[in-house]
């Protein structure tokens, strides 16, 4: 074999190589779940969606999600502005989030029976931290406003 076909050949096995570490083709709609505790809803799960802008990366993209609790529920539309993935999952993200929560039963940090407004930001890095403001968009008892925070696993 000559040098020329032997640099083709070497060119040509380092681009099938370089191509096997690129993740599979990006869906255009992922799932985007997480299960967590914190206040004031205590255990909960998020279930939603997450649309990508374009092929940008895993993880990034507008946010939908509605959250069950054993304190309340809430409603989530967010932004997923810097993801990163390791072994095809999530790693690192940073996201925020607009938020309508009601509460029930035994919410901690706040009346059940309270419906709030605010925002919420969140960083993950294997576990989920986040924290948030939320003011009361009802009359009743309950402070006016409250602050939300999270652990959990998933963005």
């Amino acid at each position: 074999m000559t040098l020329k076909k032997t640099l083709l050949a070497l060119l040509a096995g380092l681009a099938v190589a370089a191509g096997a570490d690129e993740p599979a083709e990006r869906p255009s709609v992922e799932p985007a779940l997480n299960a967590e505790v914190g206040g004031p809803l205590w255990l909960s799960a998020n279930l939603g969606i997450r649309v990508p802008p374009g092929a940008s990366g895993y993880g990034r993209g507008l946010l939908l999600q509605v959250q069950p609790g054993v304190g309340g529920g809430a409603v989530n539309v967010g932004l997923v502005p810097v993801s990163f993935y390791a072994q095809g999952t999530q790693a690192i993200a940073l996201g925020v989030k607009a938020r309508l929560l009601r509460t029930w039963g035994s919410p901690w940090g706040a009346e059940p029976g309270r419906t709030y407004a605010g925002f919420e930001a969140g960083v993950a890095a294997g576990v989920k931290l986040a924290v948030g403001l939320m003011w009361k968009v009802d009359s009743g008892p309950g402070d006016d406003r409250i602050v939300t925070w999270s652990v959990g696993l998933g963005m």
